[in-house]
C-alpha cells in the first residue's frame, strides 16, 4: 500500500500491477494507527475528528442535496419530502437508544457492540 500512497501511485499485488491515475484519491477511515507503519504513516495526511463532534446531519443533507440540486426537481419532491420526514421522526430516537438507551421517557441500557461504531456509522 505504501508504494500506492507515494509518487510512483502503483499497487503491487502478486500477479498484477495496477496504476492509481492522478484524479484518483485513496481514504482509510481506521479505529487507531495500532499496526500501521511508520512508513505508512509518514504518507498519509492525518485528521482526527471525534464522531461524537462529527454529528451525521451535514452527511445526510449533502446526501440529499443530489436531488434538491437536480433541473427535475419537481419530479423529486416527493421522494425528498418523504426522506427527510422520515429521518427526521427516526433516525434520531434510533441513535439515542442505540448509543444512550433513552426512547422518550423510557431509559434502557444502552446497545453493545462487538466492533465500535459511531453515529455516522451508522446512518
Amino acid at each position: 500500500m505504501n508504494s500506492v500512497m507515494d509518487d510512483n501511485r502503483l499497487l503491487t499485488l502478486i500477479n498484477d500491477r495496477i496504476r492509481l491515475e492522478k484524479f484518483c484519491s485513496l481514504l482509510f477511515e481506521v479505529y487507531d494507527l495500532q499496526y500501521a507503519s511508520p512508513a505508512t504513516i509518514s504518507r498519509c495526511g492525518m485528521v482526527y475528528v471525534d464522531p461524537k463532534q462529527l454529528g451525521y446531519i451535514g452527511y445526510f443533507e449533502k446526501w440529499m442535496s443530489k436531488w434538491t440540486k437536480n433541473k427535475n426537481k419537481e419530479q423529486f419532491e416527493v421522494l425528498i419530502d418523504t426522506l427527510q420526514e422520515k429521518f427526521n421522526s427516526y433516525v434520531g430516537p434510533l441513535i439515542d437508544y442505540i448509543f444512550e438507551g433513552t426512547f422518550e421517557e423510557e431509559v434502557n441500557k444502552p446497545c453493545d457492540f462487538v466492533v465500535q461504531r459511531t453515529n455516522l456509522n451508522l446512518v
